[in-house]
């Protein structure tokens, strides 16, 4: 899957984001573009962007993270999926290993793993002339999961974060708890003769469900989709059980596992004593069951919960934060109260004013 890596392009020139005062001296920020997507003008290189570019960086392997660009810097398992999965071609792809670092130009690049899925990445920028750097996280998750590897984040300048559920109130229950849930509600539809059905992406969640039954000695079942993801992570490295495809019957004591869009379809509808659970880290919401139809909802999350996301701050310890997806605005006025220079890339943000000054 690896190769040799292609250097980017020299850049042109382009509007680049204003540099916004710190309170702590650094050097000049590495510039970030925000007006059509996330940029590295002095790279020439876009960060998910999903229109097709010259260079792109792709995270994971999530169709709202991908693009068709003609070069693709990516993890070496991430490379391996996005050819099972969106039928990339070979010589588009850039697969790097985590942790060795890749010079470009004036540039250190390092790819680190971001916890969020099997195969996903942070990437870490260093200037050489100066030791400024950026980390763009992507989607990213602090604690440890069943397949994805373990995140590290690394000291950096410049932060450029996912803030999903960058609320006060997203506050994610131990892993403990939330198997214990998962595997109470298996436990009682088996002893109800019902099956039992976890609904989860097909790449990502459905493997965590997976690992996460296979540890309790559960047998599963899965849907077209989950069994080609299934064995495109199993392919690239990921340690899971053998995936068993789902071929129109469920056998006794069984989970059936799926994507959450598919469960209405005829050949589900037509399996007898159906109970679905929601797989996601919006079943905190009170409204998630009614809202997805199903009977119930455990807040098993492949993102950071908010304690999550003031971690990954203190671990990398960034001069400026600049905050994507989700809830940015509040977040970023979050760490201005605890006094980082930190804004929403969607702009708009409210100054807070300091009534504590005479």
């Amino acid at each position: 899957m690896g190769g040799p890596c292609r250097e980017f392009t020299t850049p042109h020139a382009r509007s680049v984001l204003p540099l916004l005062p710190t309170v702590a001296k650094m050097p000049e920020p590495i510039p970030l573009e925000t007006e059509h997507g996330l940029y590295l003008p002095d790279l020439e290189l876009w960060l998910d962007s999903r229109r097709s570019r010259e260079n792109g960086f792709v995270s994971h392997a999530h169709a709202d993270h991908f693009g068709r660009h003609q070069n693709i810097l990516c993890s070496e398992a991430t490379a391996h999926i996005l050819k099972t999965r969106f039928n990339v071609a070979e010589e588009r792809l850039n697969p790097h290993p985590f942790h060795i670092p890749l010079e470009v130009g004036p540039f250190r690049l390092q790819l680190l793993p971001a916890g969020h899925i099997f195969g996903s990445a942070m990437l870490h920028v260093t200037r050489k002339a100066d030791g400024a750097s950026l980390l763009y996280t992507g989607d990213f998750k602090v604690r440890r999961s069943l397949t994805a590897e373990d995140p590290v984040f690394r000291r950096a300048d410049t932060l450029v974060m996912e803030t999903t559920f960058g609320k006060p109130g997203w506050v994610f229950p131990s892993i403990n708890e939330v198997t214990g849930q998962i595997l109470n509600f298996i436990n009682e539809c088996f002893e109800a003769g019902e099956i039992p059905v976890l609904l989860a992406y097909s790449l990502g969640k459905a493997q965590e469900a997976l690992a996460l039954l296979h540890q309790s000695r559960i047998s599963a079942v899965l849907h077209k989709t989950v069994t080609q993801m299934t064995t495109a992570c199993r392919e690239a490295g990921c340690r899971l059980p053998a995936a068993v495809p789902f071929e129109g019957t469920v056998p006794p004591h069984h989970v059936l596992i799926c994507p959450p869009n598919v469960i209405r379809n005829k050949e589900y509808k037509a399996l007898p004593k159906l109970r679905t659970a929601m797989l996601t880290g919006w079943a905190l919401d009170k409204s998630t069951i009614s809202r997805f139809g199903v009977d119930a909802a455990f807040a098993l999350s492949d993102h950071a919960d908010y304690p999550g996301l003031l971690e990954a701050v203190k671990r990398v310890m960034p001069k400026r934060v600049l905050t994507i997806h989700g809830y940015t605005r509040e977040f970023a006025a979050e760490l201005r109260r605890q006094h980082y220079d930190a804004w929403s890339i969607e702009g708009d943000d409210q100054i807070e004013l300091d009534l504590s000054s005479p």
